[in-house]
Formats: C-alpha cells, structure tokens, sequence
C-alpha cells in the first residue's frame, strides 16, 4: 500500500479527480498552478486530474491530503462522491485517509482554498463541511452554475484557471479589505505554516510563535479549518512519517515515532492507522 501525501501527485498514484471522458489509450493526467492576485488571498493553488483507463471497473483513489476546502468542478462516466455528475462540488477537510471509488474516465477542476480561505471569505464556520463533500450551490448560491458551465465547456487548463480565479475574485471583491484585516484568519495561517514544519511536534510553541493561547487557537482553528489544531499538526507529523517510510527510513519505528513527538511506539500506531487504515508496520512492508 502506497499514498499520494505529500504536495504533488505522483506518476501511477490515484488522488481524487474529476473528468471528462476521453478517446485514446489508458491515460492519468494530472497537475497544479498557482492563481493570481487576488484570488491567491484565500486560495491555494488551481489543480487538475483526467484519466481514462480501458478496464470497464473502477478503480480506487487514496489520499492523506491536506486540511484544507476544495471547490471543483467534476464530470466522469458514473456517480462521484454520491452525486450525479456533472457537478460543481465543495469539498470539506477530510480528517481521515480521503478515498473515492473512481469511475473508468473523468476529469477534475478545482482550486484548494488556503487554511481557513474559505470561511475568511464567507465570514461563516466551516465546522459544518467538514468530512462531507456537498454541491457547491449550497454553500455559493445557485450562481456559482456559471463556473460550472463555463469550466465544462473549456478545454484548455489555463482558461479553466482563469474561470476559478475570477470566480473566486468576483467573491472576494465586495469582501476585500474585511478579509485582509481578518485577524483570525491570519493567525491560523501563520499556525499552519509553523505545523508544517517537522520540528513542531506540540501546540504549546506554535500558539506561543503566533501570541495566543492553545484554547484560542482551538476556537479559531474550529471556526475557520473545521478541525482542531491538533490534528492539524498531527496529519502533518503523519504526513511525515509515511514521507520517511517511503523514503526506506521507516526500520525502526519506535525512534519514528519519537522523532515526530508521539509519546511511544503505540500511541504512533493508533494514530497511523486511523488515519491510513493500516498500521506502520504493514505500510513500511507494501
């Protein structure tokens, strides 16, 4: 067993798409770009998939992404994610191994919003979203039909991009300067980027760096990510270990374990295969 969990799909790796049929051989397509100002306020990056394969089963796609909210815009040759495609879709944080059964062909377009991007641009909490992927409709109003259309009748990826960027623009103009001064919505930002890096193994100095309290930065990270800070720096640390297990530095798991600030070998465990589904050991074996 092997995950896409790092930042860029892999050759060969399944993570989650969307698509539009397409004539030909076997093909897996898939990339990212980053979106211009001001969209890139909240969102992340613009990314795609397609793919097409000759057997007439499904195949499944496995993911330990990222906290983060998603927009896309979906079309395959079968349902996705319990609803009929073609479908403009908001993804909530999933807070376990994303999986999704994968018709035979499809194409995904959408954009991942930054840490809390969304609910700074909605001034709303997205407690609500999380672990459920639901029309986009519901959450942007029956407007955001518009992106769906266009996007689908757009064959070229740079054009797609710019539909999702002006979308996003055409949003956030009204809101510009509120979320700019959004002072919660930067202090999780900041947090974010502090979890990701593999030192920060505990909540007490990322509240420190970024002057709050854990309590505060557990209301904040509710509201504006839809999970707890916690496991927010806990996916990341996973992340890692499942980087070092694939990178043939998984031998001695108990020293893994320590090295990413779980208390024992056991705790790690627990926490790995809640996550993955399968424990270390039998991830490290393949």
């Amino acid at each position: 067993m092997r995950l896409e969990h790092s930042r860029q799909p892999r050759p060969g790796t399944r993570p989650a798409g969307v698509l539009w049929p397409r004539a030909g051989p076997e093909v897996y397509e898939t990339g990212r770009e980053a979106v211009p100002d001001p969209a890139d306020l909240v969102v992340s990056h613009y990314w795609w998939v397609h793919w097409r394969r000759d057997r007439v089963t499904p195949f499944r796609a496995q993911v330990l992404g990222h906290p983060v909210l998603h927009l896309t815009v979906e079309d395959a040759d079968g349902a996705m994610h319990g609803h009929d495609m073609p479908q403009a879709l908001v993804h909530g944080v999933v807070t376990r191994l994303f999986t999704a059964d994968l018709p035979t062909a499809g194409r995904v377009a959408g954009v991942a919003f930054r840490p809390g991007g969304l609910a700074a641009l909605l001034d709303a909490d997205v407690r609500a979203l999380t672990g459920r992927v639901v029309t986009a409709a519901t959450v942007f109003g029956m407007e955001i039909d518009h992106l769906r259309a266009a996007v689908l009748a757009e064959p070229e990826e740079s054009v797609r991009l710019r539909l999702f960027a002006d979308a996003v623009g055409q949003l956030l103009a009204p809101r510009l300067d509120r979320v700019r001064e959004d002072g919660g919505y930067a202090t999780v930002r900041t947090a974010v980027e502090l979890m990701r890096q593999r030192e920060q193994v505990s909540l007490g100095p990322v509240a420190e760096a970024v002057a709050t309290s854990p309590r505060t930065l557990q209301r904040l990270f509710t509201r504006y990510v839809g999970v707890s800070p916690l496991s927010v720096l806990r996916r990341y640390r996973l992340q890692d270990a499942a980087s070092a297990i694939d990178a043939g530095a998984g031998e001695d798991l108990a020293a893994l374990a320590a090295s990413l600030g779980f208390a024992d070998q056991a705790h790690f465990t627990r926490a790995f295969t809640a996550m993955v589904g399968v424990p270390p050991s039998r991830y490290r074996a393949g």
